[in-house]
Order: C-alpha cells, then structure tokens, then sequence
C-alpha cells in the first residue's frame, strides 16, 4: 500500500481512538487508559511481527532516539487523556491534532527538509486556528 493509504487510514484510526478515549474515560482514568492503549500496543506490534513485518537492527545505541520517541508518546498520550477528561473532545481533538504543524516545522529546523509556499500556508492557518479554537474554549 502507499504511504497515502496509511496516512487516510491514520487519520481514520486516531479519529476513532480520540471519539472512543472520550467516550472511555467516562467510566475509566487517564492512568487506566493510558496503560491500556499501552497494552494494546504491544498486541499489535506482536502481531506485526507474527504477520512478518521486519524487527532487524534492534542495536542500543539506535533504539535510544526510539525510546525517546515512546515516552514522548506515551506522555503526549496521558495529556492527551488528561485534555479530554476536563475538556470538550470538540475543543482538545482539534488543538492537539496541531501537532503536525509543528512536526512540519521542527522538521524543516532539524532534519533540513523545506516547506514550500503552499505549506507554510498550510502551517499558518492551522495556527489561526488554534488561536480561534483556543479564544472559544
């Protein structure tokens, strides 16, 4: 599949996991359910594997770049929780889905990618509307 398809996918898929984390933490925590998406996680990357998906290369002084990223996510992920839990879903989905944005210029800071015109744009008005979003909320 290209990487089109896994990206709309994506989009699909974190739009669920965001209506569902609401809907989840009506009855469970941001603790609870950070743990279990943890839980979850390792299901499918056990799965991956099983499936044939490639594990090479687990050398320690590449992996540290790796397991930062984890505990980033897995700390993006407890605020994330914590957001819905006080917030509207309506409100903190929105803001939080902000980070691309920000991927797209830590990226073109640190991994000497460009934007063109069109992107930059892009980057603005997400801005414009998180500043929108956030004076609402």
């Amino acid at each position: 599949m290209s990487w089109l398809v896994y990206s709309l996918s994506t989009v699909v898929l974190f739009a669920l996991w965001s209506l569902l984390g609401k809907i989840a933490l009506r009855t469970a925590t941001p603790v609870q359910t950070t743990l279990l998406y943890g839980l979850a996680g390792i299901g499918v990357a056990l799965a991956a594997i099983a499936l044939g998906q490639r594990t090479a290369g687990w050398s320690v002084g590449a992996l540290w770049v790796g397991a930062l990223s984890a505990l980033c996510g897995g700390l993006g992920l407890m605020t994330f929780y914590l957001a819905l839990e006080r917030g509207n879903a309506s409100l903190a989905v929105p803001i939080v889905g902000f980070y691309p944005a920000l991927v797209a210029v830590l990226a073109v800071t640190f991994l000497d990618e460009r934007l063109n015109a069109l992107q930059i744009g892009g980057v603005v008005l997400a801005a414009g509307g998180i500043a929108l979003l956030s004076a609402a909320g």
